[in-house]
Formats: structure tokens, sequence, C-alpha cells
């Protein structure tokens, strides 16, 4: 489950750097829009997943 977790996170954090750009070069408004909310919601998830790592580690000690 860890290795999972783990996985998860390297996927986000590689697409939120890719996505980045094009938010930048775009000039339509509404796939601005959409790219932006998938980096939002990304980056929610990436945040749980942080937490269910520290729960992981805290309940092994």
């Amino acid at each position: 489950m860890k290795g999972s977790i783990f996985r998860t996170i390297r996927l986000l954090i590689l697409a939120n750097i890719f996505l980045i750009p094009f938010v930048v070069t775009i000039q339509n408004i509404v796939i601005r829009f959409v790219i932006g909310l998938f980096i939002g919601f990304s980056f929610i998830a990436l945040l749980s997943f942080t937490s269910k790592i520290q729960n992981l580690y805290e309940k092994d000690d």
C-alpha cells in the first residue's frame, strides 16, 4: 500500500509540473479553467495522500 501511495504522489507531481506551462501559454479561458481545476484537485489529492502517509508512519511507531 505504501508503494502505491508513493507512486500516486509522484504521478501527481509530474502531471502538475507538465500542466503548469500549458496554463500559461494557452489563450482559451475555458481550457485554462479546466486545467486549473485539474491542478487544484490534484493538489488536494496530494495533501490527502500526504496525511495518509503520516498516519501510516505514526501507526508504525
